[in-house]
Protein backbone atom coordinates (compact mmCIF):
# COMPACT_ATOMS: atom_id res chain seq x y z
CA UNK A 1 0.00 0.00 0.00
CA UNK A 2 1.28 3.24 -0.84
CA UNK A 3 0.44 6.25 1.00
CA UNK A 4 1.96 9.85 -0.40
CA UNK A 5 1.44 12.97 1.89
CA UNK A 6 0.98 15.88 -0.24
CA UNK A 7 3.61 18.83 0.55
CA UNK A 8 2.69 22.11 -1.37
CA UNK A 9 3.24 26.02 -0.71
CA UNK A 10 2.41 27.59 2.62
CA UNK A 11 0.73 24.02 3.77
CA UNK A 12 1.97 23.23 7.70
CA UNK A 13 4.88 21.32 8.21
CA UNK A 14 3.74 20.52 11.28
CA UNK A 15 0.66 18.18 10.26
CA UNK A 16 2.30 17.21 7.28
CA UNK A 17 5.76 16.19 8.89
CA UNK A 18 3.90 14.71 12.26
CA UNK A 19 1.10 12.42 9.80
CA UNK A 20 4.12 11.36 7.84
CA UNK A 21 6.25 10.51 10.97
CA UNK A 22 2.99 8.66 12.90
CA UNK A 23 2.90 6.27 9.93
CA UNK A 24 6.39 6.00 9.36
CA UNK A 25 6.98 4.85 13.51
CA UNK A 26 3.71 2.77 12.98
CA UNK A 27 5.25 1.06 10.43
CA UNK A 28 8.49 0.40 11.95
CA UNK A 29 7.08 -1.27 14.85
CA UNK A 30 4.94 -3.48 12.87
CA UNK A 31 8.05 -5.13 11.64
CA UNK A 32 10.02 -5.03 14.20
CA UNK A 33 6.95 -7.34 16.07
CA UNK A 34 5.00 -8.79 12.95
CA UNK A 35 3.82 -11.95 15.35
CA UNK A 36 1.85 -9.42 17.67
CA UNK A 37 0.76 -7.00 15.46
CA UNK A 38 -0.83 -8.42 11.94
CA UNK A 39 -0.93 -5.22 9.43
CA UNK A 40 -2.99 -5.86 6.34
CA UNK A 41 -0.63 -4.13 4.64
CA UNK A 42 2.76 -3.42 4.35
CA UNK A 43 3.57 0.49 3.68
CA UNK A 44 5.23 2.78 1.56
CA UNK A 45 5.54 6.18 2.22
CA UNK A 46 6.02 8.98 0.05
CA UNK A 47 6.21 12.70 0.57
CA UNK A 48 5.23 14.69 -2.33
CA UNK A 49 5.30 17.93 -3.80
CA UNK A 50 2.38 19.62 -5.11
CA UNK A 51 4.51 21.43 -7.62
CA UNK A 52 7.24 20.02 -10.23
CA UNK A 53 10.09 21.66 -7.63
CA UNK A 54 10.79 19.50 -4.42
CA UNK A 55 11.61 22.39 -2.62
CA UNK A 56 8.79 24.38 -0.73
CA UNK A 57 8.23 26.90 2.06
CA UNK A 58 5.67 26.48 4.64
CA UNK A 59 3.06 28.32 6.26
CA UNK A 60 5.87 30.08 8.27
CA UNK A 61 8.53 30.30 6.43
CA UNK A 62 10.35 27.02 7.25
CA UNK A 63 11.59 24.91 4.52
CA UNK A 64 11.37 21.66 3.74
CA UNK A 65 12.12 19.40 0.46
CA UNK A 66 9.99 16.54 -0.62
CA UNK A 67 11.22 13.63 -2.04
CA UNK A 68 9.47 13.54 -5.43
CA UNK A 69 6.44 15.51 -6.68
CA UNK A 70 2.71 14.48 -7.73
CA UNK A 71 3.26 14.37 -11.02
CA UNK A 72 6.12 11.64 -10.59
CA UNK A 73 4.65 9.06 -8.81
CA UNK A 74 2.08 6.48 -9.95
CA UNK A 75 -1.20 6.69 -8.50
CA UNK A 76 -1.40 6.27 -4.33
CA UNK A 77 -3.68 4.25 -2.54
CA UNK A 78 -3.99 6.89 0.02
CA UNK A 79 -3.03 10.41 -0.84
CA UNK A 80 -2.71 12.52 2.78
CA UNK A 81 -3.46 16.46 2.94
CA UNK A 82 -2.67 18.84 5.62
CA UNK A 83 -3.34 22.14 6.71
CA UNK A 84 -2.66 25.21 6.61
CA UNK A 85 -2.89 27.97 8.53
CA UNK A 86 -3.54 31.64 5.99
CA UNK A 87 -3.88 32.76 2.76
CA UNK A 88 -6.67 30.18 1.66
CA UNK A 89 -7.20 31.87 -2.06
CA UNK A 90 -3.05 31.43 -3.11
CA UNK A 91 -3.34 27.47 -1.86
CA UNK A 92 -6.92 27.47 -3.75
CA UNK A 93 -5.24 28.62 -6.68
CA UNK A 94 -2.96 25.77 -7.47
CA UNK A 95 -5.66 24.53 -10.29
CA UNK A 96 -3.27 22.02 -11.34
CA UNK A 97 -2.66 20.49 -8.06
CA UNK A 98 -6.44 20.35 -7.52
CA UNK A 99 -6.67 18.97 -10.59
CA UNK A 100 -4.08 15.89 -9.65
CA UNK A 101 -6.04 15.03 -6.64
CA UNK A 102 -9.27 14.73 -8.50
CA UNK A 103 -7.57 12.67 -11.14
CA UNK A 104 -5.74 10.83 -8.41
CA UNK A 105 -9.48 9.89 -6.76
CA UNK A 106 -10.86 9.52 -9.87
CA UNK A 107 -8.55 6.29 -10.41
CA UNK A 108 -9.00 4.87 -7.03
CA UNK A 109 -7.13 7.12 -4.57
CA UNK A 110 -8.85 7.43 -1.04
CA UNK A 111 -8.11 10.68 0.12
CA UNK A 112 -7.65 11.73 3.83
CA UNK A 113 -7.50 15.74 5.15
CA UNK A 114 -5.97 17.44 8.22
CA UNK A 115 -7.37 20.59 9.26
CA UNK A 116 -8.24 23.08 6.50
CA UNK A 117 -6.91 20.81 3.74
CA UNK A 118 -10.82 20.12 3.27
CA UNK A 119 -10.64 23.33 1.35
CA UNK A 120 -8.03 21.97 -1.50
CA UNK A 121 -10.57 18.83 -1.17
CA UNK A 122 -13.73 20.70 -1.38
CA UNK A 123 -12.36 22.78 -3.98
CA UNK A 124 -11.88 19.32 -6.17
CA UNK A 125 -15.59 19.13 -6.08
CA UNK A 126 -15.48 16.15 -4.16
CA UNK A 127 -17.27 17.36 -0.98
CA UNK A 128 -20.37 18.42 -3.35
CA UNK A 129 -23.62 17.38 -1.18
CA UNK A 130 -21.76 15.73 1.28
CA UNK A 131 -20.76 17.09 4.96
CA UNK A 132 -17.34 17.89 6.16
CA UNK A 133 -15.18 19.05 8.92
CA UNK A 134 -12.11 21.86 8.97
CA UNK A 135 -10.65 24.18 11.83
CA UNK A 136 -13.42 25.81 13.53
CA UNK A 137 -11.58 29.75 12.64
CA UNK A 138 -12.04 28.93 9.06
CA UNK A 139 -16.09 27.53 9.70
CA UNK A 140 -17.58 30.52 8.19
CA UNK A 141 -15.16 31.09 5.01
CA UNK A 142 -15.45 27.24 4.08
CA UNK A 143 -19.36 27.87 4.71
CA UNK A 144 -19.07 30.88 1.76
CA UNK A 145 -17.03 29.12 -0.63
CA UNK A 146 -18.46 26.11 -0.64
CA UNK A 147 -22.00 26.15 -0.09
CA UNK A 148 -22.97 22.60 -1.46
CA UNK A 149 -21.35 21.43 0.72
CA UNK A 150 -22.49 20.67 4.38
CA UNK A 151 -20.15 21.98 7.36
CA UNK A 152 -20.34 20.18 10.68
CA UNK A 153 -18.19 21.85 12.36
CA UNK A 154 -18.36 20.56 15.61
CA UNK A 155 -17.19 17.02 14.21
CA UNK A 156 -13.79 16.02 14.92
CA UNK A 157 -13.59 13.07 12.35
CA UNK A 158 -15.65 12.54 9.04
CA UNK A 159 -15.75 9.21 7.34
CA UNK A 160 -17.29 8.92 3.75
CA UNK A 161 -16.04 5.25 3.07
CA UNK A 162 -12.80 6.70 0.31
CA UNK A 163 -12.49 10.32 2.17
CA UNK A 164 -11.65 11.14 5.98
CA UNK A 165 -11.70 14.29 7.38
CA UNK A 166 -10.40 15.59 10.44
CA UNK A 167 -11.11 18.81 12.01
CA UNK A 168 -8.19 21.59 12.92
CA UNK A 169 -4.56 21.64 14.23
CA UNK A 170 -4.02 18.29 16.16
CA UNK A 171 -6.74 16.30 15.34
CA UNK A 172 -4.38 15.05 12.85
CA UNK A 173 -3.21 12.96 15.03
CA UNK A 174 -6.54 11.50 15.78
CA UNK A 175 -6.78 11.07 12.09
CA UNK A 176 -3.87 8.80 11.41
CA UNK A 177 -4.51 6.53 14.00
CA UNK A 178 -8.05 6.34 12.58
CA UNK A 179 -6.12 5.37 8.85
CA UNK A 180 -4.11 2.86 10.83
CA UNK A 181 -7.01 1.47 12.27
CA UNK A 182 -8.65 1.55 9.41
CA UNK A 183 -6.10 0.31 6.80
CA UNK A 184 -3.31 -1.82 8.88
CA UNK A 185 -4.82 -3.35 12.77
CA UNK A 186 -6.81 -2.06 15.73
CA UNK A 187 -4.41 -3.88 17.92
CA UNK A 188 -1.76 -1.24 15.98
CA UNK A 189 -3.99 1.89 17.03
CA UNK A 190 -4.47 0.73 20.58
CA UNK A 191 -0.63 0.53 20.77
CA UNK A 192 0.09 3.65 18.98
CA UNK A 193 -1.94 5.58 20.99
CA UNK A 194 -0.31 4.21 23.75
CA UNK A 195 3.14 4.89 22.74
CA UNK A 196 2.67 8.75 21.18
CA UNK A 197 0.40 9.24 24.21
CA UNK A 198 -2.76 10.44 22.33
CA UNK A 199 -6.50 10.59 23.56
CA UNK A 200 -8.51 8.58 20.85
CA UNK A 201 -11.58 9.60 22.76
CA UNK A 202 -11.69 13.10 21.21
CA UNK A 203 -14.85 12.77 18.86
CA UNK A 204 -15.59 16.73 18.92
CA UNK A 205 -14.25 20.13 18.41
CA UNK A 206 -16.69 21.94 20.22
CA UNK A 207 -14.63 22.02 23.59
CA UNK A 208 -12.06 23.46 21.72
CA UNK A 209 -14.01 26.85 20.15
CA UNK A 210 -13.95 30.15 20.85
CA UNK A 211 -16.65 32.03 19.55
CA UNK A 212 -15.78 35.43 18.25
CA UNK A 213 -18.94 36.66 16.30
CA UNK A 214 -18.60 37.71 12.73
CA UNK A 215 -18.33 41.29 12.04
CA UNK A 216 -16.57 42.01 9.10
CA UNK A 217 -20.26 41.55 7.57
CA UNK A 218 -20.13 45.52 6.71
CA UNK A 219 -24.02 46.42 8.53
CA UNK A 220 -23.39 48.91 10.87
CA UNK A 221 -26.65 48.84 12.63
CA UNK A 222 -25.50 44.74 13.27
CA UNK A 223 -22.57 45.33 14.40
CA UNK A 224 -24.24 47.84 16.67
CA UNK A 225 -26.74 45.12 18.04
CA UNK A 226 -23.63 42.80 18.60
CA UNK A 227 -21.69 45.24 20.40
CA UNK A 228 -24.84 45.83 22.84
CA UNK A 229 -24.96 42.04 23.40
CA UNK A 230 -21.14 41.50 24.26
CA UNK A 231 -21.69 44.29 27.25
CA UNK A 232 -24.63 43.61 28.63
CA UNK A 233 -23.34 39.76 28.71
CA UNK A 234 -25.29 39.85 32.27
CA UNK A 235 -28.97 39.93 30.49
CA UNK A 236 -30.95 38.54 28.09
CA UNK A 237 -32.08 41.54 26.28
CA UNK A 238 -34.98 41.38 24.29
CA UNK A 239 -35.31 41.31 20.68
CA UNK A 240 -37.39 43.86 20.75
CA UNK A 241 -34.89 46.08 21.98
CA UNK A 242 -32.06 45.23 19.81
CA UNK A 243 -34.54 46.30 16.89
CA UNK A 244 -35.77 49.40 18.27
CA UNK A 245 -31.28 50.18 19.19
CA UNK A 246 -30.62 49.87 15.38
CA UNK A 247 -34.30 52.03 14.20
CA UNK A 248 -35.53 48.88 12.59
CA UNK A 249 -38.28 46.46 12.79
CA UNK A 250 -38.35 43.26 14.44
CA UNK A 251 -38.75 41.44 11.09
CA UNK A 252 -36.17 43.36 9.38
CA UNK A 253 -33.37 43.31 12.33
CA UNK A 254 -33.77 39.15 12.43
CA UNK A 255 -33.85 38.96 8.94
CA UNK A 256 -30.41 41.08 8.30
CA UNK A 257 -28.90 39.81 11.47
CA UNK A 258 -29.09 36.34 10.34
CA UNK A 259 -27.63 37.07 7.05
CA UNK A 260 -24.56 39.38 8.37
CA UNK A 261 -23.68 37.16 11.54
CA UNK A 262 -24.80 33.37 10.52
CA UNK A 263 -26.59 33.21 13.72
CA UNK A 264 -30.35 34.67 15.36
CA UNK A 265 -29.95 36.94 17.77
CA UNK A 266 -30.93 34.86 20.77
CA UNK A 267 -28.45 32.28 19.42
CA UNK A 268 -25.73 34.89 19.37
CA UNK A 269 -26.41 36.16 22.69
CA UNK A 270 -26.28 32.22 24.38
CA UNK A 271 -22.70 31.85 22.17
CA UNK A 272 -21.23 35.11 23.65
CA UNK A 273 -22.84 34.23 27.32
CA UNK A 274 -20.93 30.85 26.96
CA UNK A 275 -18.08 32.60 25.50
CA UNK A 276 -17.61 34.96 28.58
CA UNK A 277 -18.68 31.82 31.46
CA UNK A 278 -15.96 29.91 29.59
CA UNK A 279 -13.25 32.54 30.36
CA UNK A 280 -14.13 33.30 33.56
CA UNK A 281 -14.75 29.55 34.38
CA UNK A 282 -10.60 29.02 33.97
CA UNK A 283 -9.78 30.87 36.62
CA UNK A 284 -10.37 28.16 39.30
CA UNK A 285 -11.07 31.30 41.82
CA UNK A 286 -14.46 31.74 40.48
CA UNK A 287 -17.66 30.07 41.85
CA UNK A 288 -20.06 28.62 39.17
CA UNK A 289 -23.09 29.47 40.33
CA UNK A 290 -21.91 33.29 40.45
CA UNK A 291 -20.64 32.21 36.94
CA UNK A 292 -24.15 31.48 36.09
CA UNK A 293 -25.18 34.83 37.52
CA UNK A 294 -22.72 36.77 35.92
CA UNK A 295 -24.10 35.90 31.96
CA UNK A 296 -27.16 36.25 32.65
CA UNK A 297 -28.94 32.95 33.89
CA UNK A 298 -30.64 32.88 36.93
CA UNK A 299 -31.56 29.17 36.95
CA UNK A 300 -28.27 26.93 37.43
CA UNK A 301 -29.73 23.96 35.30
CA UNK A 302 -30.42 26.28 32.34
CA UNK A 303 -27.04 27.72 31.98
CA UNK A 304 -25.81 23.93 32.33
CA UNK A 305 -27.84 23.24 29.38
CA UNK A 306 -26.73 25.40 27.20
CA UNK A 307 -22.94 25.71 28.30
CA UNK A 308 -22.91 21.62 27.40
CA UNK A 309 -24.68 22.96 24.15
CA UNK A 310 -21.91 25.16 22.77
CA UNK A 311 -19.05 23.31 24.11
CA UNK A 312 -20.01 19.69 24.07
CA UNK A 313 -18.71 19.70 28.29
CA UNK A 314 -21.03 20.14 31.71
CA UNK A 315 -19.38 23.16 33.28
CA UNK A 316 -17.74 20.95 35.76
CA UNK A 317 -16.01 19.11 32.82
CA UNK A 318 -15.15 22.60 31.20
CA UNK A 319 -13.56 23.79 34.49
CA UNK A 320 -11.78 20.35 35.19
CA UNK A 321 -10.12 20.42 31.49
CA UNK A 322 -9.16 23.90 31.12
CA UNK A 323 -7.44 24.87 34.38
CA UNK A 324 -4.60 22.87 33.69
CA UNK A 325 -2.17 25.10 33.87
CA UNK A 326 -3.25 25.92 37.73
CA UNK A 327 -3.03 22.24 38.22
CA UNK A 328 -0.08 21.73 36.35
CA UNK A 329 1.59 24.03 38.88
CA UNK A 330 -0.08 22.87 42.19
CA UNK A 331 1.25 19.05 41.41
CA UNK A 332 4.56 19.81 39.64
CA UNK A 333 7.33 18.31 41.71
CA UNK A 334 10.44 21.28 41.98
Amino acid sequence: MTIAFLAYPKCSLWSLIGSYEMFQKTCRIAQIYPGRFKSKHICKLIIASSTNEKFLEGSYGNHYEAETTIYDIERPDILVIPGFDRDVSSVLSNYEMISKIREFYDQGTDIATVCTGSFILAATGLLDNKTATTHWIYAREFAVRFPKTELVIDRMLIDHNRICMSGGASSFQNLMLYLIEKHLSKELAIFMSKILLIDNDRFLQSPYTIFNGQKTHGDEPVLIAQQTIEKRVDEFISIDELAQSTNMSKRNFLRRFKHATGDTPFVYMQRTKIEAAKTMMEDAHNQLIDIAIKTGYNDFSSFRKSFRKYTGLSPQQYRKRYTYITSARKNAVL
